[in-house]
């Protein structure tokens, strides 16, 4: 599995176990975002930085069972990623899956909005 398709099962994961404000088991999800801290902090921290707060704070939230900070932290990861992907062109097509991974964050950011909404709702 490569990265792309790791980080496509990450952010699926993640988004499973916060979509219902963690009746099921939201382990998997920070599991998944360990993961992620751990391969990011072996890099570049100028460039990652910015994504490594960003998934440090839907920790946070994931931890408080705040979906509209996790809807925030999505949506931020989503444009960081869209960012990161703009001078990327190649014939493999990494910028294209970057930007598809940016898209697929920012989704999950706007579902988890709704959620945040129905939650609220009910209180």
């Amino acid at each position: 599995m490569n990265l792309i398709s790791e980080a496509e099962a990450g952010i699926q994961s993640l988004f499973n176990a916060t979509q219902k404000g963690f009746v099921g088991d939201a382990s998997a999800g920070q599991n998944q975002i360990s993961n992620w801290l751990q391969y990011l902090r072996s890099g570049d921290q100028k460039i990652l930085g910015p994504i490594v707060q960003e998934l440090e704070a839907l920790t946070a939230h994931i931890g408080n069972n705040d979906p509209a900070g996790m809807a925030a932290a999505f949506q931020r990861m989503g444009e960081l990623t869209a960012q990161s992907a703009l001078g990327t062109h190649n014939f493999q097509g990494n910028g294209d899956k970057i930007r598809e991974l940016s898209q697929k964050l920012i989704t999950a950011a706007g579902n988890l909005r709704l959620v945040a909404k129905a939650q609220a709702a009910r209180h």
